[in-house]
């Protein structure tokens, strides 16, 4: 089969009559057809580099991604006729059909998306199209007449409130739907309003709805008043959609933010700690006589297990953050604190023995940390062990000694850098160093334990795998890394 040159695609895409848009994977649009522009309106210009422009709110921008990555709609990361709004450049809402893909990488990562739009205000409905599409949706929708009796709920409703269509007709919606008279008339009076929004209509109007089972369920309203040829009022029907999911997924994001600070914050202190307890354990194996080494060892091993719980519990927190659940214990009759696990259990070296590092002597090493605490304790640590260690605070100052070394000085045989720094991070230090000086090993450390980068960016940097180190470090285990990088 002879493959078409990447120009087809391009011009096929350009000659669609429907809307076509590419859009990175910061959701900024990189490609916009012509279909697009005529129906939306915006130039190619317009929206170039724009995020969420053509939709009416970034909320239904999110609904659409999620829909994507949902495989309860379609095939995980494809979907079909899925049904939007999107917002031309005079203001006008546009019901569109949509199908669309999300584009992935070698390493599976998302790196954009395609939509196909197809403006539906030109298809004929056929009769109860439209009672059909209101009774499918999974979001609530609810119509009341004029005495507040509900007329229409539909499956959407049931689903999430617990009440059948037979036991909700005819019910005052705040005897029923609402928690009391007084959220009704709060929901009406927006509407009513102009404050909030179009007088009769309301958009994104938070409210609570209290389910069959008592339970208090956070939504947000979206209705209309509907008025007779007289504009006499004769009902609402309102679309409420449950905000549960979403203020979950809210709270761990910022849940995921807090993990990420908490993990480089302590993290590294937690280095500096145990860097410096390993060189007191090597000085007190060697100043202490045996019986007194051991009583002295077992107040080292003690910290060194109090150090591993708040390990555990910065490694707990995070796991939280990034999964989908967490546990939860009660510690006061109806109060409830986050379940962070068993502590960790540490295997200490037996008593009076230690590692033997001697075959580290007459090694120089460069460390790279932009915390200096960390520099300090590790190069304390490796000196110890007979090694050379130089240090520098980020990956610019780290290249400019290894450039400088190349003048005279005895070779570098190793270099220890973290990841995240100012000016030159890690990974940008690494592939640097590998272009000037690819016989050189650089291994690379990070405080933070989840961060998505580090797996893409590592599938990408030929030689880099198995010496990503978490902080804090063993120190056991990095010596025992040195000796095999730079002595085999």
């Amino acid at each position: 089969m002879v493959q078409l040159p990447p120009i087809y695609f391009e011009r096929l895409l350009e000659s669609s009559l429907d809307i076509v848009i590419v859009v990175d994977h910061r959701g900024q649009i990189i490609f916009y057809n012509d279909g697009a522009s005529k129906t939306l309106g915006y130039t190619r210009e317009e929206v170039r580099g724009k995020r969420g422009i053509i939709y009416p709110s970034l909320e239904e921008a999110r609904r659409v991604m999620l829909a994507m990555r949902s495989d309860e709609i379609g095939e995980k990361g494809k979907i079909n006729n899925f049904e939007t709004t999107l917002v031309a450049k005079n203001g006008a809402q546009i019901p569109v059909s949509f199908s669309g893909s999300i584009i992935y990488d070698e390493s599976s990562a998302e790196i954009g998306s395609i939509g196909f739009f197809r403006d539906l205000r030109e298809i004929r409905l056929p009769p109860g199209y439209f009672e059909r599409l209101l009774e499918s949706s999974l979001d609530i929708v609810i119509a009341l007449d004029h005495k507040g009796q509900v007329i229409f709920y539909n499956d959407g409703a049931h689903k999430t409130l617990g009440y059948t269509s037979q036991e909700i007709h005819g019910k005052r919606v705040w005897s029923s739907v609402y928690p009391g008279i007084e959220e009704a008339r709060r929901v009406m009076e927006a509407m009513r309003s102009e404050e909030i929004g179009e007088q009769g209509k309301v958009k994104n109007f938070e409210t609570t709805l209290v389910a069959k089972s008592g339970e208090r369920i956070p939504a947000a309203i979206s209705a209309s008043i509907i008025y007779d040829d007289a504009g006499q009022e004769i009902g609402t029907i309102g679309f409420l959609k449950d905000l549960r999911e979403i203020r979950r997924r809210d709270q761990l994001a910022t849940l995921g933010e807090l993990a990420a600070g908490l993990a480089h914050r302590v993290n590294n202190p937690l280095e500096v700690i145990f860097n410096n307890l390993d060189i007191l354990a090597k000085h007190m194996a060697q100043s202490f006589p045996d019986e007194e080494y051991v009583v002295q060892e077992e107040r080292v091993e003690s910290i060194q297990r109090e150090l591993a719980k708040i390990r555990a519990m910065v490694s707990r927190v995070d796991e939280m953050a990034h999964g989908d659940q967490y546990d939860t214990t009660e510690y006061l009759r109806g109060s409830r604190m986050a379940d962070l696990g068993r502590d960790e259990v540490v295997a200490p070296h037996p008593h009076g023995v230690r590692p033997a590092t001697q075959a580290l002597s007459g090694l120089r090493l460069l460390v790279v940390d932009d915390d200096l605490g960390v520099c300090y304790s590790l190069r304390d640590l490796l000196t110890e062990d007979g090694c050379a260690v130089e240090v520098a605070t980020n990956g610019i100052e780290a290249l400019k000694i290894l450039d400088q070394n190349v003048l005279g000085q005895e070779p570098f045989h190793m270099v220890l850098s973290d990841v995240v720094m100012p000016d030159l991070d890690g990974y940008d230090l690494y592939m640097e160093a590998k272009e000037r000086y690819p016989h050189l090993p650089v291994v690379l450390m990070t405080a933070y334990f989840y961060d998505k980068d580090h797996v893409i960016k590592r599938s990408r940097l030929e030689g880099l795998e198995n010496v990503l180190f978490k902080k804090p470090v063993d120190p056991d285990r990095l010596k025992e890394t040195i000796l095999k990088l730079c002595k085999s």
